[in-house]
């Protein structure tokens, strides 16, 4: 590459050749001279440099953090991250690229040149950069570094390793022929007690199977084992492993059992997720996990992440141990541009933000987001749907009105724009609010816009591939048609006062408003968290309920099946779920009291008695129970 640099260098002026010009027009001249002077000084060419920050060989689970340096590449380039790792099997020097898996996107082109990763399999991989002039521009220039990772297991035994993150470890099991491996934890003092385990891998010949191990209480020591089987009947002696404390600087609030579990709660489900919102601190933990008793048993540490703010958009544990999350960086004062995956042990899988999705927007010949907000849900091929706010000028009554719309946009398996929905285009802009609602900048990045729907969760529709829309202001679940895909759209219904089902029910205060979570049970039931503002707005004691809807899709009748008085009343966020026994969770996040806003997970039987409660200092925009990290969200 220098070589080639050196090679546009221009020669000292000295030794330009002497020419004779012939007598020639003035214009003829300046072109010509022009001609000269651009063979004598070429244009600079853009040159890319990557660098890590620990030199090749790394160790698997090692977060390493790349480094681009780009040099005449635009006054504000931007950056686009990828890894080709090995091929399945491949142990040892590889073929070059011919035994690498093809590159695959691990950040998306953002202003910032330095991403953190860590690999966990040993093997040859390649990171490549590729760089441009600002997020629109069609050329670039890349470069790909190979790298070599090498095992942490010597001589067939397993071994585990703390990581950034002092409740978490990485357990690495030699290498296995046949089947698939998992580890096996639970504290050492228990020796009866249950064993929770971690995501599977599959066995591969000569090459380590590594796990990031979550789930663990500070200050502890777990015996840990790997194998295929029943932990009990391992012919291994288990490894030991003590956590550590949690940093001071970091802001963790703590929980309260306002009602311990009683024998009818189902404790099986032992593990509370919990996304805090309205906590801006930079230091302030707002994705954790505790146990039942309010012990904390995992967090993401913001002050590592990079990020200046991490919130409201619907954090997610997804299956095998990642976490779905929403964030800003330093390139936004309001709202949130980032979304990211993480592993258990806070390492970025992969990640996008809104300059990249709204350069694909605009190719697309759409309109532009302003921030993710409310909702990240991986649909069951793998996309992902979120939302993002979006403005148009509106008529209103003659005045020109700015109004805070939403974008359903669904991204693929490499983060790129494939499918996307828009509410000015399918909802009535007539029906808003009275008096309409204001952004302030928190959530909506919109203040002074009309927030006229404010959608804050999608779902899946099982029987048909279509999506649910739950628009709070519009106290509406609507279904879109997205048909796996192929959808043009069209809303299909809308359920909910003035929507399209008629009510079955002699309770004149049957429909819920300002709604959040509603989701499918089955092909028919519907469960959601019935905030419910109207009622308020009417009767200043009104409560917060627990709904699940039996919906008659042909007929187009709703049954309420359940409805729970919570026994407060939570005028924004909140979750819903049923447990594996037949009781229901409800997310009652923000509830106002003289010491300020606190969320509660409450559990309830069928009949709505509770049976558990446990209490955060916080708002709680939604929590989840979970057997373990590893499981995802099950309803």
């Amino acid at each position: 590459m220098r070589a080639n640099l050196q090679s546009q260098v221009s020669p000292p002026r000295d030794a330009l050749p002497v020419m004779t010009l012939p007598k020639l027009p003035v214009a003829c001249c300046l072109i010509l001279l022009s001609t000269l002077l651009l063979r004598a000084h070429p244009a600079a060419v853009c040159t890319v440099g990557l660098q890590p920050s620990v030199a090749s060989p790394q160790l698997v689970g090692a977060r390493i953090v790349w480094t681009a340096t780009a040099a005449n590449c635009g006054a504000a380039p931007v950056y686009q991250f990828s890894v080709a790792g090995p091929a399945e099997g491949q142990r040892g020097p590889s073929d070059g690229e011919r035994s690498l898996r093809r590159f695959s996107m691990v950040r998306d082109f953002s202003l910032d040149r330095s991403f953190a990763r860590a690999a966990m399999q040993e093997g040859d991989y390649r990171v490549k950069v590729v760089v441009k002039d600002g997020f629109d521009a069609t050329e670039s220039t890349s470069i790909s570094v190979p790298v070599t990772v090498n095992s942490r297991v010597t001589g067939g035994v397993a071994v585990i390793t703390p990581t950034l993150n002092p409740l978490v470890a990485l357990y690495s099991a030699p290498a296995c022929e046949h089947g698939a491996v998992r580890v096996w934890f639970r504290p050492a003092s228990s020796a009866d007690g249950p064993w929770t385990s971690t995501n599977t891998l599959p066995c591969m010949r000569d090459v380590s199977r590594n796990f990031v191990v979550a789930g663990m209480l500070a200050n502890t020591t777990y015996e840990m084992i790997h194998g295929n089987g029943n932990p009990r009947h391992a012919s291994m002696a288990p490894l030991r492993f003590t956590t550590g404390t949690p940093p001071a600087s970091l802001n963790i609030p703590s929980f309260t059992v306002r009602q311990a579990p009683d024998p009818d709660a189902d404790v099986r489900r032992g593990l509370v997720y919990h996304n805090l919102a309205a906590r801006p601190a930079p230091n302030a933990v707002n994705l954790l996990a505790t146990d039942l008793s309010g012990r904390l048993e995992w967090y993401y540490d913001p002050l590592a992440s990079g990020l200046v703010g991490i919130g409201l958009p619907g954090s997610a544990p997804l299956p095998n141990g990642t976490v779905l999350l929403g964030g800003r960086d330093t390139h936004r004062a309001l709202g949130l541009d980032v979304l990211r995956e993480i592993d258990l042990a806070g390492n970025p899988l992969r990640e996008t933000n809104i300059d990249a999705v709204n350069a694909q927007l605009r190719a697309r010949g759409q309109e532009i987001i302003f921030g993710f907000h409310h909702e990240f849900t991986r649909l069951p091929n793998g996309n992902i749907a979120t939302l993002g706010w979006t403005q148009r000028t509106v008529d209103v009554g003659g005045t020109p009105t700015r109004y805070a719309g939403d974008m359903l946009v669904v991204l693929d398996d490499n983060l790129q724009v494939v499918w996307t929905w828009d509410a000015f285009d399918h909802l009535d802009v007539a029906r808003v609010a009275s008096p309409p609602l204001i952004c302030t900048g928190a959530p909506c990045p919109l203040p002074g816009a009309v927030d006229w729907v404010h959608e804050n969760a999608i779902s899946w529709s099982p029987s048909d591939g279509n999506l649910l829309i739950s628009v709070r202001l519009q106290d509406w679940v609507i279904k879109i048609d997205y048909a796996n895909g192929r959808g043009d759209g069209h809303v299909i219904w809308r359920l909910g006062q003035g929507g399209d089902f008629a009510l079955n029910s002699s309770d004149p205060d049957a429909w819920f408003s300002h709604q959040h979570y509603p989701h499918y049970l089955d092909d028919s039931t519907l469960l959601l968290f019935d905030n419910g503002n109207r009622r308020q707005d009417v009767d200043p004691g009104a409560h917060s309920r627990g709904q699940a809807w039996r919906l008659d899709e042909h007929a187009m009748v709703a049954t309420p099946l359940l409805n729970v008085d919570l026994g407060n009343y939570s005028g924004e966020l909140g979750t819903a779920e049923r447990m594996p026994n037949g009781n229901f969770v409800f997310n009652s996040g923000s509830q106002a009291t003289p010491a300020g806003q606190i969320g509660q997970s409450i559990e309830v039987r069928p009949d709505g008695t509770k049976v558990y409660v446990l209490e955060a200092p916080a708002m709680v925009y939604r929590s989840f129970r979970l057997s373990s990290l590893y499981k995802g969200i099950r309803h």
